[in-house]
Order: structure tokens, then C-alpha cells, then sequence
């Protein structure tokens, strides 16, 4: 037996042919070839069924995609596959029903076929397939597809009340299709061809949109595989890698997340990709849906919620208040991790600090979205305060921006009392059970904390007199007047005189001076916006170094890949500016020399924040006085 499982292992697989990593743009790198390759299980080399058990065990300790080759009726599955797309069509009126099955369209000449069955009499799946050819199919999938199920769960599920959760007249199963129409993608070729001027044919690839599948059962089977991707074990899962499977001789099984959660470890699936222009058939097997799964639900729970998100369109109008209860808990998640970024963040920014002035917020987001691997605006921090509204302490400086800082907290209070991460989530969840408890419309997203912005309000008493005094001069004014009338000066209309050379002149003057004035404006706005970006550049700087000389490239590309992710990028000529700026504004602590090439080299000794900031704004109340003088 030992020689034998180490026969199928080694000599085997992986497949003879090495599949190529498709990178995110979905073109084949030709230049670097991968050892990756699809584990292939031969039934020629196993002469007996229960010596499949630990094949299939050591398979799945590593991998979550395996493929099977020499299968007896392989020719007869492809010849129903071929009949699939040549005379049993599809029916495209049946529509799809509250069961997510029947047809479905999805773009331009793609439909999707689905149906679900159910040995468990408690729920009804009354819509039958009627389509001969994946009727047979089915029957010859059913069999595999239960076989090797069963050994999926015997090789990485210890438990024995688990192991014997699937037969044949003890399970579910969910059949489904994609059918093209057209003529451009026959036989899942990524090859099209026009015609040149000088009547020469030019054949070009082009790239196909696959759909992103993440099967919830124990076990999926494909009659081919082909037009279909998988990830590697080897490969991250936020990594947008894959390889392409081109097998057509072979099926492809690939775990669900279902045989996941019941092996406590031992297994991990990832998701599988599948080009739905090249008719892919697929079959997934579950227990009977009404099996519970370790007191969170039924499978037919976490079915429901993965066509919820699998078909949009169709779960707003069966299951809207499921859909937006989903949703809502898709926001939950990200604003507790948000949450921990942000205790991250201000922590360490506390620490860095040497005075006690609070970080503005745009400062912060940049970080944010690099820890968050995504863009983070104001507007997610404040949705943080809507859950708990103590959480940080958030006020307006003197420049009219946001900043963000964590209360103060006594030393014994922080020994005795739980972690604030802990005490965020159980915030959040009371905040959502509560909000699910209502009878009320489901929003699908946390609100937005409501901030006043203005720093001082106008007196309303002086506004109430103003109003008051307008409305009795107004009064005053129609009681004097006894009727309405206009002059008969106001329809004497003077006759127009052509123009002359002097009148011409005098356009093009105030048209010059128009454009000076526009012209003026515009440099006014972009040095408001250089100065506004002075600060962002001056903790950039504070945070390098003192007493080192920087040239003004290195520097320059540090500011712009800084501050990239920031509302109001920069570019390498801003940064310059405003490093010249700063060196004018603190011309005692930055130095600048220019050495030769016309390189500049920046230096400082020492810096600080609150110097800074007192000759920023003597520097800004500068340039409105300047501005006032030139609009005079």
C-alpha cells in the first residue's frame, strides 16, 4: 500500500503540462514559467476504490484543486457537453424564481442555468431541470461527485458523526451552467482577428471576464477543465493571481468552504475562477440543507446568503431586507477594523509627539488607507463616532480643520478596565442587534457622525433687529407711496452710436485686463493651495533626520509618494515650491545650496512645530493683504 500511494504521488503529479500564472491584467507571462502545477489523481494507477482514501487525504493537505484523469466515461461526458451547446438549449423564458433557480441572463449573450436539489423533504425546490442532456449529465456527475465527497470528508474531518453526513439518498446538490449565444467566443478561444488596409489579417488575444466563484458546499465537480482558473496554496488570498487550467481530457474537483469549516484546520479552500463564455457545467454537494453548522445556522442559511451576493438583482427582489442586513454587515466589519488601524495610528503618533498639539485628520488618512489596503476619507472615521461617539476625541483648530486625538484614560482605570477594541465591538454589535431588532427599513450603511463646523455662530438677536428694522422701512415705505407707476423718462431710449476706433480699444483694454485679473486669480488659488500643503511637507521633514543634507530630488520624490494618497496629490514641481517656500519662511533653520548642475541641497538643524506654525500664518495673512492690494 505504501508503494503504491507513493507511485500516484510521485510519478504522477503534478500534471505533464505546467500551467502559466495569469497576472491581474489576465495575460499569459510568457517570459517567467511557474513549477505550479494541478495535482492529477490516474485511475489507472489505482486498482482499487479504498486506495483512493489516502491519496486524497495527502492531496488535500496541500492543495484545494485536484484533477481526475482516465475516467471511465469521460468520452460519454463530452459528448453530452457537446450536445449542450449545439441542440439542448437553454430555456431562456422560465426566468429565475425566489429558489435561485431557472435561467438567468447575465451580459450580452451569456446565460446562467441553475437548479438545486434536496434529499430533505422540509424544503421544496419545485423547479426540475427538463434539459435531457444535463439531466444525464447530472446522473453521471451525482455518483462521482457523492464518491469523492465522501472521501474528502473521511480524509480531513476527525469527526465521526460528520463523516457519514453524505450518501446518496442523504444530501444536496446544486447543478449549474453557463451558456454563451454567441458566435465571437466558440471553444474558449481568447484569439479574435481583423482585417488591415492592405487586406492583411492581424489576430490579436483580447482579455475574458471571468466570474469569481467561492463554493459554499463540501465538493464541486467540472466535466472538463477548461475556462477555468484556480489559486495555489502558495499564493496569497489577497493576491490577484491565478492559474489557468486547460485539462479538457480531465475533471476538476475543487473543496468548498463547507468541508473548510469542518475539518478545524487541517483544510483551506480559496476561491475558483470560471469563464462563463466557455459553457461551463458544474456540480456541488452538500448535506442536506437543514444540517446544521456549529450553532450558526443551517447550510441552507449560508446557501441563501451566498446567492444573495452571487445575484444581486435577483435577491432585491425576493430577499431585499436580507440583502441589506448583508450589507450592513460588510460595513460592521470594516469600520471594527478601521477602528483597530486607528488605535494603531493615534498610538503611536502620541508617542512620536513632543508637544500636545492633536494631529489634523487629513494628516492621518493617508496612513489609514495604507494600513487599510484601501482609500479611507473623513467621512469613514466619523461613521467610528456614530457607533460610539467617546471613542476619539475629534475638534476644530484654528485653521478650521478636523483633528483627531484619544480621551485621556487614568493608568489604574486602563489596568482594570477590558481593551478599547473589545469595548468598540461590543458597542457595534449592540448597535447593530438593536437596529436589526427594529421594525424599521434596514440601512445598508453606518451613518455619518455629524460635525459642526462653525467655530462662532452670529448673533441671532442682531439678526432677528436687522430683520425686524428691513420689514418695518419696507412697510414704511408702501404706505407713503399710493400707487405703483413708472417714468416716462424710463422708455426713452437713446439712439446707438457706431462704434469707433476708441471704443474698439477700450474693449481690448478691459478684455486684457480681464484675463490679468483671471490670470491673477489663478496664481492667488495655487499659492493658497501650495501654502496649504506646507504643513503636510513640514511634518514630512520634521520627521527625517536633522543636521543631514537632502537634495532636492530625493526629497521632492519623497513628498510626492507621501502624499499620493492624500485628498489633493502633488506633483515633483509643487514639491519644489513648496520646499522653496518653506526655506523662505524658516530661512534661519533651512539652509539651501546650490552645487554644480543647478542640484540643490536642503539642511536643517533643528525644527519647530510651533514656530512653524505662527510664521504660516504671518506668511498666509501676507499673501491676503498682497491679494487685496492687487484687487484694488
Amino acid at each position: 500500500m505504501r508503494w503504491l500511494l507513493s507511485v500516484v504521488l510521485v510519478s504522477v503529479w503534478p500534471a505533464e503540462q505546467a500551467q502559466s500564472v495569469v497576472d491581474m491584467s489576465g495575460t499569459e507571462n510568457s517570459k517567467r514559467r511557474t513549477p505550479l502545477r494541478v495535482p492529477v489523481i490516474d485511475l489507472d494507477r489505482v486498482s482499487a476504490e479504498d486506495q483512493l482514501l489516502p491519496v486524497v487525504k495527502a492531496v488535500l493537505q496541500q492543495h484545494d484543486t485536484f484533477l481526475l484523469k482516465n475516467y471511465a466515461n469521460k468520452a460519454a461526458l463530452d459528448e453530452l457537453l457537446r450536445a449542450l451547446g449545439t441542440t439542448d438549449l437553454p430555456d431562456t423564458s422560465q426566468g429565475f424564481d425566489a429558489n435561485f433557480t431557472g435561467t438567468l441572463p447575465l451580459e450580452d449573450d451569456v446565460w446562467l442555468e441553475q437548479y438545486i436539489f434536496d434529499t430533505d423533504p422540509q424544503l421544496h425546490f419545485d423547479r426540475a431541470c427538463k434539459n435531457e442532456s444535463l439531466r444525464s449529465i447530472y446522473g453521471r456527475l451525482f455518483k462521482l461527485g457523492v464518491f469523492f465527497a465522501q472521501l474528502c470528508v473521511k480524509g480531513v474531518v476527525s469527526s465521526a458523526e460528520l463523516q457519514d453526513c453524505i450518501s446518496s439518498t442523504h444530501c444536496a446538490t446544486k447543478l449549474t451552467r453557463y451558456f454563451n449565444d454567441g458566435d465571437s467566443a466558440q471553444n474558449g478561444s481568447d484569439v479574435s482577428a481583423t482585417m488591415l488596409p492592405n487586406g492583411d489579417d492581424f489576430q490579436y488575444q483580447f482579455e475574458r471576464d471571468y466570474v469569481t466563484l467561492l463554493p459554499t458546499g463540501v465538493l464541486t465537480v467540472f466535466p472538463c477543465a477548461k475556462g477555468l482558473r484556480y489559486k495555489p496554496s502558495t499564493m496569497a488570498a489577497t493576491d490577484n493571481s491565478w492559474v489557468t487550467v486547460d485539462e479538457p481530457d480531465c475533471l476538476l474537483f475543487h473543496t468548498g468552504t463547507l468541508l473548510a469549516r469542518w475539518s478545524q484546520g487541517m483544510h483551506t479552500t480559496s476561491p475558483l475562477q470560471v469563464d462563463p463564455r466557455a459553457n461551463v457545467v458544474s456540480l456541488t454537494i452538500w448535506p442536506p440543507l437543514t444540517t446544521p453548522i456549529d450553532g450558526e445556522g443551517t447550510i441552507a442559511s449560508h446557501l441563501l446568503e451566498q446567492q444573495i451576493k452571487t445575484f444581486p438583482k435577483v435577491a432585491q427582489q425576493y430577499y431585499p431586507r436580507e440583502q441589506n442586513i448583508l450589507k450592513l454587515q460588510d460595513a460592521m466589519k470594516f469600520v471594527k477594523e478601521l477602528f483597530s488601524v486607528c488605535e494603531t495610528i493615534l498610538s503611536l503618533n502620541a508617542l512620536s509627539r513632543s508637544t500636545g498639539v492633536s494631529p489634523e485628520l487629513h494628516v492621518l488618512l493617508p496612513q489609514m488607507s495604507n494600513m487599510m489596503k484601501r482609500k479611507i476619507v473623513q467621512d469613514d472615521v466619523l461613521k467610528l463616532l456614530t457607533i460610539w461617539s467617546d471613542a476619539y476625541v475629534v475638534e476644530l483648530n484654528s485653521r478650521g480643520e478636523l483633528t483627531m486625538t484619544l480621551p485621556r484614560r487614568d493608568n489604574l482605570m486602563t489596568l482594570t478596565n477590558k481593551s478599547r477594541t473589545l469595548a468598540f465591538v461590543e458597542k457595534a454589535e449592540s448597535w447593530y442587534q438593536q437596529l436589526i431588532a427594529s421594525n424599521n427599513e434596514i440601512i445598508t450603511d453606518i451613518p455619518v457622525f455629524k460635525i459642526n463646523k462653525r467655530r462662532a455662530s452670529i448673533n441671532n438677536k442682531t439678526i432677528m433687529g436687522s430683520k425686524a428694522q428691513t420689514k418695518n422701512s419696507n412697510s414704511n415705505a408702501l404706505n407713503n407711496s399710493k400707487y405703483l407707476s413708472n417714468k416716462k423718462e424710463n422708455f426713452f431710449y437713446k439712439e446707438k452710436t457706431p462704434d469707433s476706433q476708441a471704443n474698439l480699444l477700450d474693449r481690448l483694454r478691459e478684455r486684457e485686463r480681464r484675463s490679468a485679473a483671471l490670470l491673477s486669480q489663478r496664481q492667488r488659488r495655487y499659492q493658497q493651495f501650495l501654502a496649504m500643503k506646507m504643513t503636510q511637507v513640514f511634518d514630512i521633514l520634521f520627521s527625517l533626520t536633522s543636521g543631514q543634507p537632502y537634495t532636492e530630488t530625493y526629497l521632492g520624490s519623497l513628498v510626492v509618494d507621501s502624499l499620493q494618497d492624500s485628498n489633493n496629490p502633488i506633483g515633483s514641481k509643487e514639491a519644489s515650491e513648496i520646499l522653496a517656500g518653506l526655506q523662505g519662511i524658516l530661512p534661519m533653520e533651512i539652509s539651501v545650496h546650490q552645487v554644480d548642475g543647478g542640484l540643490k541641497v536642503y539642511r536643517w538643524n533643528s525644527l519647530d512645530k510651533n514656530r512653524f506654525s505662527k510664521l504660516l500664518e504671518i506668511y498666509r495673512l501676507k499673501q491676503q493683504d498682497d491679494d487685496d492690494d492687487d484687487d484694488v
